[in-house]
């Protein structure tokens, strides 16, 4: 993984977390220094946030 694909992974990290955060999973895919290892394989699948979060909890809606 070059630096711009680590840059990259890192936001997308950010990103599903503050998705995850509204259904109350704080750091649901790791932190941007140590990211769950199943999340890296759905960024480099190409996953979106938005479609991890969808895949995670369908239809249920946030808590928050």
């Amino acid at each position: 993984m070059n630096r711009q694909q680590a840059l990259a992974l890192r936001q997308w990290i950010r990103d599903v977390n503050l998705l995850g955060v509204r259904y109350g999973y704080e750091d649901m895919a790791g932190t941007p220094d140590y990211p769950d290892g199943e999340y890296v394989e759905r960024f480099e699948s190409g996953e979106t946030p938005a479609e991890v979060i969808a895949a995670n909890f369908g239809a249920q809606q946030p808590t928050c």
